[in-house]
């Protein structure tokens, strides 16, 4: 990430990204922004470069690491979030997005977890849709519980046990407010996927197996 100034900022890529993805990434923010949901602004989407509008405050999860007291408001803000982008026709977007889990009838992050979620003094806002495709909106729900409750907790020792403590209960919330069942469903499917991203490390993989059964 790059200052450029003037409320804006150039994000490039360290290594070149598949040819047309950072404009699709950008078609994906386009299409979310002109149906009022908080995403950063494109201004510019070339090779590896985005320029984007810049936000300013903490990630919802680092907000938890510091008030974990606002555990369930943020655990709503999380689901209501969701419920909204669900709701967004996929329109044009059926034709650039992968398809992925059954029927592409939402827009879907796959990886819309409170680390991704920029709380700004303006609201939430959310943020890297570098994984979006299309599908059952309940399979973002699955993704979202896979990676929030299966993902090893870097940092010191103070954020890991805050984390740890809280996260079970934030999950829960999230879950019930968005549809356990229907994400419950799809777990099995989302966990196998899940499985092949060569970033999973081999004690989440342990855990991702152990919460699909």
């Amino acid at each position: 990430m790059y200052d450029l100034g003037g409320g804006r900022v150039l994000r490039r890529y360290r290594v070149a990204p598949a040819p047309g993805a950072v404009q699709q990434e950008a078609a994906v923010m386009g299409h979310l922004q002109s149906h009022g949901f908080p995403v950063p602004a494109v201004h510019e989407a070339d090779g590896s470069d985005v320029v984007m509008d810049r936000l300013d405050g903490v990630t919802m999860l680092s907000e938890l690491e510091s008030r974990p007291w606002r555990l369930w408001q943020h655990a709503d803000t999380w689901a209501r979030l969701h419920t909204e982008l669900a709701a967004i026709p996929v329109g044009g977007l059926a034709g650039i997005l992968p398809a992925c889990f059954g029927e592409p009838d939402a827009v879907l992050h796959l990886d819309f977890h409170p680390d991704n979620i920029m709380m700004t003094a303006g609201g939430p806002v959310v943020f890297d849709w570098t994984n979006a495709a299309l599908g059952p909106s309940a399979a973002d729900v699955a993704q979202s519980w896979i990676v929030s409750a299966t993902s090893t907790v870097d940092g010191g020792l103070l954020r890991r046990l805050v984390v740890n403590a809280f996260r079970d209960r934030l999950i829960g919330r999230f879950v019930d407010r968005c549809g356990r069942e229907s994400a419950a469903a799809l777990l099995p499917a989302v966990g196998e996927a899940r499985l092949l991203d060569p970033n999973v490390r081999p004690e989440e993989a342990t855990r991702i197996r152990a919460l699909i059964s």
